[in-house]
């Protein structure tokens, strides 16, 4: 990985303005840019259901994790570099509804409609209202994808 990245993300996981699901986020992305062809990656999930999660968690809590995302622009601008596109994206839309219901419907296609864009919104949100930290909620989310594809 880019030693800029690495050395952002060390400084990233010991800063207590961040939380570990865009933590979690901010890794996913300067690896993705690190390793743009896919080579030397593992995913333990592929980037067409990766990207909508972590899309449709975004907007599950957008005021404070936008936040957290413009303190990474400031404290870590070369870490910011490969979320800033995320960022954007969730930025420009003051209504998350299309936003929202466009990425959940990315995903049921990704899981070749075996589970429908309302049931997925619905299940991030019942999970979202479950836990105080997002992020404790993703292992969760992804054991219940699980049942939709292997």
């Amino acid at each position: 990985m880019n030693e800029s990245y690495t050395f952002e993300l060390q400084k990233l996981y010991d800063d207590p303005h961040v939380s570990p699901f865009i933590q979690e986020v901010c890794e996913y992305y300067a690896s993705k840019a690190d390793y743009g062809d896919g080579s030397d990656r593992e995913e333990i999930e592929p980037s067409e259901i990766v990207e909508p999660v972590y899309t449709l968690f975004l907007l599950q809590r957008r005021e404070t994790l936008l936040d957290e995302l413009s303190y990474i622009h400031k404290k870590y601008p070369h870490l910011f570099a490969s979320v800033e596109q995320l960022y954007e994206d969730i930025l420009i839309h003051m209504d998350i509804r299309p936003l929202e219901s466009e990425t959940a419907a990315r995903l049921s296609l990704a899981l070749d409609e075996k589970v429908s864009a309302g049931a997925i919104t619905e299940k991030i949100e019942n999970l979202c209202d479950s836990y105080e930290d997002i992020g404790e909620a993703l292992d969760p989310f992804y054991g219940w994808l699980h049942a939709f594809y292997s």
